[in-house]
């Protein structure tokens, strides 16, 4: 076929359509083959060339490359979100999850567990573990990234990347490097390397401290699973149901306000409130510790002292200015002074001092220097070990204020010997001694021959500082004291801060927020969440309202109680009892949405419930305007309408009190339709209109909605007469004078099903939710025609035939007619019911009707309302076991029924004089005039009891008052 180039708008679709290029936005349209005919009949097919689509290289691309591209676009999304997918999986999996929770514990505490446990020997192993802590920690923000949308570039994202380049510090290669204190040029660049491992063991332990915010994010992990988890509901005995009506509802408002969705705005307050407390914090535990001085640096170290006048001895013994028994007495000084075997056994004497007391002691003595002569200069610095061993008997008896102490056999023949020990660190010879070189029972259980078999971390070195640098690099002596009591000190104290940092940071970003939450964020979750039920269901509102004043009676209710049993309350009442605390804002607000809530299910009804729906949702929520024309939707249900009797007559009687008139009538009317799932769309004066909708029901349901819509009207026929405050109208005088004997109140009822539009009526200053459809004037119709057969229920065959075959005998066959409104022809049915055989109540005493009783009423109606769905109940067993409806339809014989029967059939097949037979016998048969007999009589005598030629069985003319 040919192939043309067309101008193509808007992006390639999925459906197959064409596609276009992405430089052109040209499309490859295929199109039949052209053809023309000959003058002779043969075909002349149009040999044109193909003309191609453009390409972004050449211009000009075929379709299977363009569809190749479509495809490739396509595959890439579906690429996309399936890692998003899966790294949200990852980043949820609670083993995962838990797996970083070990990991952060390590990483804050594994370098101080390094330094408090274990030797230079495990350095290897604790290494690969900080290197495994940084892939995965790694890892985890790569799959952060994919997996959460507000990740990325986010403050936490931020302080996850600085913690995690601080777990490069903790690798001893790296922080030997930086920190390391035994290199240098010299004596002079070895005391700044002093120096610096100090400052850099500083800045390491407020590095460290950064890691502590994964300990927050850890937290607020823990809160977010915490509050998902599901609170088993308490079950209430039926014997406590009374005593304790609102602990369910309140329990289950309390699980509800557990499992709130979080909101934007408390996501973004809590957010920004969980920063300021980190920043706050890491701010206070960065910088406080740089205002301070160390300890070290207020008054001079004996150490450095001790190695200045050790060294100008030396030199001065070497210069020929002293003696070697003043350079021998002054080191082994330094020596006992700093006594390493005391650290672990304490002061020779009690209330005296000694080098127990220090965190350091002296371990290693040499001398470093220029490699040639540094073996004469050892030679030289050696002592005698007679006066070695006069010292350590000397410091056996010594009672001063500070004692030196004794040191081992071994240690005292080590004293004595050559200083042939030679170390190499960072390229620097030494030639000394190590007190440690060999192992003691209870003293030294790891042997240690050179300062570089500790860390750089757990030694110190000090040397002559009275001195020039080339004489430092000429010869220098030099002393190494042991710091492993410091660090792991430090170390226990490290781990036992960031516990403590930890509770902290936790604590102070649960409290700084524990306000908000309490007093805003909650209440306006709880306000958004009330807001989306009504949104989907307005009529949830009163429900709401039941819950809501059930959840503060409970409360109040256990108040009572505990200030009831507790005997010190009771005691002292005035100071347990306190006065009603102002409402809060909140509070009033989200009882205004409540009750505007309830207001519009109380305004609009069932059939206003897609006009809430579509402004609260969508793009209706998101602008302030309403939009009430909204379009209706198609509904099957059964209509009722119901009207009062004698109302004009009553509203010129009553007058202003006709208001309470009617309320107290729409007070039965209401609660029956709504016991038995109907809703009342209407009210008014004295008409009704009530719905059953059956939209989306089963077949079953239909039957069992149909059969509670008849139930419902004979309850509420019922109701009127047999209530006492209704029955006082009885009484009243003008009502008599008007009314003569027919002075009761009254209803009669219109009962049909089908189809009907729901939505609203009216413009933009006014609307009704309602239901328009020739069904609902049908409805109108048959209550008006009650007046004609003086009946109070007429129900159509449509209804008759939606009910089970049970309840459906109940009804009797009185006429067929065409309705205003319909082309067809309806059969009516009436609900024989006899209401002058009910008597009036008896008044009972006045009840308290207050919010409670009222919520009390609604939570039984409810319950009914349910229990009536039960398959194991019947609505035909119901009808019939129903005190006040056996009385109605007692006098209604089989006879009765019987006869009738037999005059209609005659009167629908034309017979006319054999019917009026047998309605003349029923007429008065009951003992008073039954109402379809006389009406059809009337009608056959109007027609001098011969049917038309045309006559069918239907009246085609019905004239009905207030009905076109």
């Amino acid at each position: 076929g040919q192939a043309s180039v067309e101008p193509l708008s808007g992006p390639p679709g999925p459906d197959g359509g064409p596609v276009a290029s992405a430089a052109t936005g040209f499309v490859m349209k295929r199109t039949s083959q052209v053809s023309s005919t000959t003058s002779n009949g043969g075909t002349v097919h149009d040999a044109s060339p193909v003309r191609p689509t453009p390409t972004m290289n050449s211009g000009f691309v075929s379709s299977g490359e363009a569809l190749s591209y479509t495809m490739s676009q396509s595959h890439r999304g579906m690429w996309k979100r399936l890692v998003k997918k899966v790294a949200a999986w990852v980043v949820d999996n609670k083993l995962f999850v838990a797996f970083g929770i070990i990991l952060t514990v390590w990483a804050l505490c594994g370098d101080d567990l390094r330094l408090l446990l274990t030797h230079r020997t495990a350095d290897p192993a604790f290494d690969a573990m900080v290197i495994f802590c940084i892939v995965f920690f790694s890892f985890e923000a790569v799959v952060s990234c994919f997996g959460k949308d507000d990740y990325f570039m986010s403050f936490f994202f931020a302080l996850d990347l600085v913690s995690l380049v601080t777990l490069v510090l903790d690798l001893t290669v790296v922080a030997e490097a930086m920190f390391d204190s035994d290199g240098g040029d010299g004596g002079t660049n070895q005391a700044r390397s002093s120096k610096t491992a100090r400052a850099g063991a500083r800045v390491g332990r407020v590095v460290r401290v950064l890691r502590l915010i994964r300990i927050v994010k850890l937290f607020k992990a823990f809160q977010t699973t915490k509050k998902r988890q599901d609170k088993a509901p308490i079950r209430t005995s039926a014997g406590e149901a009374f005593d304790n009506w609102g602990q369910e509802e309140e329990e289950a408002n309390e699980r509800k306000e557990g499992e709130l969705r979080e909101s934007l705005v408390g996501k973004k307050l809590s957010g920004r409130t969980t920063q300021r407390t980190i920043v706050l914090v890491l701010i206070m535990l960065i910088v406080v510790p740089l205002l301070s001085t160390e300890t070290f640096s207020q008054t001079p170290a004996a150490a450095e002292y001790g190695a200045d006048e050790v060294s100008q001895a030396y030199h001065m013994m070497r210069g020929g200015n002293g003696t070697r028994e003043a350079y021998e007495s002054m080191i082994l000084k330094y020596i006992y002074y700093h006594n390493w075997f005391l650290g672990s056994v304490g002061c020779p004497r009690s209330g005296a001092a000694c080098s127990f007391l220090q965190y350091s002691q002296l371990f290693w003595v040499g001398v470093t220097g220029e490699a040639e002569t540094l073996s004469s200069y050892a030679e030289s610095a050696r002592v005698d070990p007679a006066v070695v061993a006069q010292w350590n008997a000397m410091a056996a008896e010594q009672d001063d204020m500070y004692n030196f102490g004794t040191m081992p056999e071994q240690v005292v023949e080590m004293l004595g010997s050559p200083w042939d020990t030679s170390c190499d660190m960072r390229g620097f010879p030494y030639l000394g001694i190590s007190l440690l070189a060999e192992p003691i029972d209870g003293r030294v259980s790891r042997p240690i021959r050179c300062p570089s078999d500790l860390r750089s971390t757990e030694y110190e070195m000090f040397f002559a500082r009275l001195a020039t640098e080339d004489s430092l690099k000429e010869v220098c002596l030099t002393f190494f004291f042991d710091l492993r009591p410091y660090t792991r000190e430090e170390a226990s104290f490290n781990i036992i801060k960031t516990c403590f940092v930890c509770v902290v940071l936790c604590t102070a970003s649960l409290l700084f927020s524990r306000d908000a939450n309490e007093l805003v964020l909650q209440p306006v979750e709880q306000m958004i969440t009330k807001v989306e039920a009504i949104r989907d269901n307005p009529l949830v509102a009163m429900k709401m309202a039941d819950d809501e004043f059930t959840r503060e009676e409970w409360k109040r209710m256990k108040t009572e109680r505990y200030l009831s049993s507790n005997s010190i309350c009771q005691y002292y009442r005035r100071f347990c009892s306190h006065a009603q605390p102002e409402m809060l804002e909140t509070v009033i607000l989200e009882k205004t949405i409540i009750k505007l809530g309830s207001l519009l299910a109380l305004g609009f009804g069932e059939a206003g419930t897609n006009i809430v729906s579509s402004n609260m949702s969508g793009a209706g929520a998101a602008t302030s305007g309403v939009n009430a024309m909204i379009e209706g939707s198609r509904v099957d249900c059964v209509v009722g309408n119901l009207r009062i009797r004698n109302f004009s007559i009553a509203t010129e009687v009553l007058q202003a009190k006709v208001m309470t008139f009617v309320n107290q009538v729409a007070e039965i009317v209401h609660g029956i339709v709504d016991q038995f799932s109907g809703a009342v769309n209407k009210n008014s004066g004295e008409t009704f209109l009530v719905i059953w909708r059956t939209t989306g029901c089963e077949a079953e349901h239909v039957t069992k909605m149909a059969e509670m819509s008849v139930f419902a009207l004979a309850r509420i026929l019922a109701a009127v007469h047999a209530s006492p405050v209704l029955a006082a109208y009885r009484q009243h005088p003008g009502l008599q004078q008007r009314l003569r004997s027919n002075c009761r109140v009254d209803l009669t009822f219109g009962l049909h099903a089908g189809w009907a539009i729901e939505g609203a009526v009216g413009s933009e200053f006014k609307i009704d939710a309602s239901y328009l459809s020739p069904n609902v004037r049908i409805a109108r119709g048959l209550e008006a025609a009650t007046s004609i057969y003086d009946v109070g229920i007429l129900v159509s065959d449509v209804v008759v035939g939606l009910c089970g075959a049970d309840l459906a005998s109940k009804l009797r066959l009185v006429d067929k007619v065409i309705l205003p409104g319909s082309q067809q022809p309806h059969e009516l049915y009436v609900l024989d019911l006899d209401t002058s055989a009910l008597k009036a109540e008896k008044l009972r005493p006045e009840l308290s009707w207050n919010t409670q009783q009222r919520c009390i009423a609604r939570k039984l109606l409810e319950a009914q309302k349910k229990a009536n769905w039960s398959s194991s109940k019947s609505v035909h067993e119901e009808f019939m076991h129903t005190p006040d409806i056996r009385t109605m339809r007692k006098r209604y014989t089989p006879e009765f029924f019987s006869v009738f029967n037999m005059g209609y059939r005659n009167y629908s097949e034309g017979e006319w004089l054999v019917a009026c037979t047998y309605l003349k016998k029923t007429l008065n048969l009951l003992g008073s005039q039954d109402g379809p007999s006389n009406a059809l009589l009337k009608f056959m005598e109007a027609g001098k009891f011969e049917a038309p030629a045309t006559w069918q069985g239907v009246r085609k003319k019905i004239q009905l008052d207030g009905v076109t």
